[in-house]
């Protein structure tokens, strides 16, 4: 009868460390959740290393790369979750492609990834749009020229400059999604890269149509017609090969179309080779 009663003892023993465990272990958790808490009010500061930004990104712009600044201020750089926050809002930032690493550095927080390249400046009230390669707003910059470092074009829209948008948000219409066809299409051929600077601005005119016709501003002041853009639904009068095709040829010799000073334009559009055209 004594080894029944004590049974019940023994059980109670055993059940009280386990309880006591599992009590301190909720109040730890909880106790480290709120330090989390804290600490993410309370903020913290970290300095952004702009040396590790693309050599296309111009010496002294931000934009909104100062955005990153304020992410200790949202991210508790103890909590055991900091990474995966810091990621979030990285990515949130119109600059940043892909995240790809984190990591702790002597002064807080490093990261390597991608950044958005803008395709293009779109002129608006103050200053240019800079617009990717899907008409995405990734920053604005302020003043009457891009900066050269971009190594990118410069468009003013048909209707004039633009009202200011706000990252994030996308150019729509027609005309928007003519040029970011043609854009493409330089794009992929590597134009900017090459041969940076050589193509200035994208400019458009109508023909009697009324469809859009393209045409590239150089640096050797010569105009280059490029036709109708990809996205146009009006009939093409030339492949996009042919285009390309002509526009290698001008590259080859654009050192002389320099010190020539009596071309007017070049059509890229009228056949396998570029035509001279007197009459723009």
């Amino acid at each position: 009868m004594e080894e029944k009663a004590d049974r019940p003892s023994e059980l109670l023993r055993w059940l009280v460390p386990v309880f006591l465990v599992v009590v301190i272990g909720a109040i730890l958790v909880y106790a480290k959740d709120e330090v989390d808490r804290r600490l993410a009010r309370a903020g913290g500061t970290w300095s952004i290393d702009f040396g590790i930004l693309p050599d296309w990104f111009p010496p002294g712009f931000k934009g909104q790369l100062e955005s990153l600044q304020s992410v200790p201020s949202r991210v508790s750089l103890l909590s055991i979750r900091w990474r995966e926050e810091t990621q979030r809002e990285l990515t949130e930032n119109p600059w940043v492609a892909r995240v790809e690493r984190i990591n702790r550095t002597a002064h807080g927080i490093g990261f390597e990834g991608q950044f958005n390249r803008p395709s293009i400046g779109v002129r608006c009230e103050g200053g240019w749009l800079l617009v990717d390669g899907v008409g995405r707003i990734i920053d604005f910059q302020s003043g009457d020229f891009l900066a050269e470092a971009w190594r990118i074009p410069e468009y003013i829209p048909e209707q004039g400059d633009l009202q200011r948008i706000d990252p994030g948000q996308i150019l729509r219409g027609s005309e928007f999604a003519e040029l970011l066809s043609v854009m493409a299409v330089l794009w992929q051929e590597r134009i900017f890269d090459r041969v940076p600077g050589f193509i200035q601005e994208l400019a458009v005119t109508r023909d009697e149509g009324g469809e859009r016709l393209w045409r590239f501003h150089t640096n050797v002041g010569i105009p280059l017609g490029w036709g109708r853009a990809p996205a146009s639904a009006a009939p093409k009068v030339s492949t996009i090969e042919k285009k390309l095709g002509c526009l290698r040829q001008i590259l080859e010799v654009r050192e002389q179309l320099q010190i020539a000073g009596n071309v007017q334009g070049i059509s890229l559009c009228s056949g396998d080779e570029p035509l001279v055209r007197e009459d723009w």
